[in-house]
């Protein structure tokens, strides 16, 4: 379809975003390590040595036994500060390995 009028870039994909929910997750998904550290703070961002997303499951793995305890104690309230920081409800549970 011809458009005779041009339309802004940011329109485009706002659109194409929007009409693929698969599209809007895996793009969610991919700014959690981005807004890791700010959630967790940065001493525990510089232990944790991977973070993984699968099947809504939030796979962090730490490197030091008493950061893997803070964020294992606080899984519950760091899912849904990640849910809010993505702006899409992608994570169900946080396993702290």
């Amino acid at each position: 379809m011809r458009r005779s009028e041009p339309v802004r870039i940011g329109e485009v994909v706002g659109d194409f975003i929007s009409s693929s929910p698969l599209f809007a997750r895996k793009l969610a998904e991919a700014r959690i390590p981005d807004v890791w550290p700010a959630l967790v703070g940065e001493i525990i961002a510089g232990y944790t040595t991977r973070l993984e997303v699968s099947n809504r499951r939030l796979f962090v793995h730490v490197s030091s036994s008493v950061a893997r305890n803070e964020v294992f104690m606080r899984r519950t309230a760091l899912k849904d500060a990640v849910n809010e920081a993505v702006g899409v409800d992608v994570i169900a549970t946080v396993i702290v390995r």
